[in-house]
């Protein structure tokens, strides 16, 4: 089963590997720049854009909204082409380990797993779609009065005049559907690969579950034990991996979106088009849903890992030997330290935000 065949991740990855950001070959490895290089362009001219618009405050925080979306978007698409490998390696660790799962005699952790696998499969198609119905209508509504859909300038340039005017508008056409596909991938593999983590946990309380009391022999007890301890160390290592991927990436993004939400509240204040004030709030609960995935399946590791320890707790340790007895123990203790948190870094920074725009 290859890696676009797990329901986790398939949809993303297959998406990343059709434009050669993730696994690219030779003969696609220039999809990647003429999916990426034509959206940093227009990012960079939205840059100068911003520059004219200094001294109209409306219309300036617009159009920073516009440009702070598209930098995040390829901020998150880039962080994939530079960290290519560490990204590749990682779904191979994930593959070896959902393999391992999916080929075992344990029936519970198969079904585990494929309701790990419709779940994720759910969300990607539904960040993909509402990703998508959001950017046009964001676009489409939320400065109508603008030349172009997202408002650029060159220096030297009249962004107005034909045939400059043609070539811009028709190039930023297909912005929409570029934007889903630089956005959501990134939320919904994140969520894929946290929901893969939680499914592991509660297989492996599941498996501290089958560890019995005085009717099951010493051998054998211990022997699950041991079993469970390595499968936790598997996850431990997958968390880890995991952490140092998208740490850094989520905290830049609770950064921006503190910022971008902020304006967009001061917009409302300021803007009187029905339309406009649709938009605006329909882009805030955008945000507000992504930062939502982010921290609520992090979460959902850390109350899994509670219950791991729990069920450590529950084993019947008092009817097993004093070797059992003292593994268990060193086991009890590791547990009872929580996963590193996914967005620690990011969560520290948001709060601070928060924290900073009550004042």
């Amino acid at each position: 089963m290859a890696i676009e065949d797990i329901g986790l991740v398939g949809i993303n990855v297959r998406m990343w590997r059709h434009l050669a950001v993730l696994y690219p070959t030779p003969g696609r490895n220039w999809r990647k720049f003429a999916f990426v290089l034509p959206v940093t362009a227009m990012n960079l001219m939205q840059f100068v854009y911003l520059l004219r618009m200094w001294g109209d405050l409306p219309a300036f925080i617009l159009n920073m909204f516009f440009f702070s979306a598209i930098f995040n978007a390829l901020m998150r698409t880039w962080l994939v082409i530079v960290k290519r490998v560490q990204f590749e390696e990682f779904l191979d660790q994930l593959s070896t380990l959902f393999h391992s799962i999916h080929e075992s005699a344990d029936e519970w952790g198969r079904g585990i797993m494929r309701r790990a696998e419709r779940e994720a499969r759910r969300l990607a198609i539904l960040n993909l779609t509402a990703s998508f119905s959001t950017s046009c209508e964001v676009c489409l509504n939320l400065v109508p009065s603008e030349p172009h859909p997202f408002g650029v300038a060159l220096p030297g340039v009249n962004m107005t005049r034909t045939p400059v005017y043609e070539v811009v508008y028709l190039a930023q056409l297909p912005t929409p559907l570029l934007l889903s596909m630089m956005y959501m991938p990134f939320v919904s593999l994140f969520a894929g690969l946290a929901i893969f983590g939680k499914a592991m946990l509660q297989i492996l309380v599941h498996m501290l579950g089958q560890i019995g009391g005085a009717e099951q022999a010493e051998e054998v007890r211990l022997r699950r034990l041991t079993s469970c301890i390595r499968y936790h160390t598997r996850v431990l290592g997958y968390v880890r991996e995991l952490n140092q991927l998208v740490t850094n990436i989520v905290a830049a993004e609770a950064i921006i979106f503190g910022s971008i939400i902020c304006s967009l509240l001061f917009c409302l204040n300021i803007i009187t088009s029905p339309t406009q004030i649709i938009s605006i709030v329909m882009y805030i609960f955008t945000m507000l849903y992504v930062l939502f995935t982010y921290y609520n399946r992090a979460n959902d590791l850390a109350i899994e890992n509670n219950r791991v320890a729990e069920a450590v707790y529950n084993v019947p340790w008092y009817e097993a030997s004093i070797r059992f007895r003292k593994t268990l123990l060193i086991f009890l203790m590791q547990t009872q330290n929580p996963l590193e948190s996914l967005l620690n870094a990011s969560y520290s920074y948001f709060t601070m935000l928060r924290g900073v725009t009550s004042k």
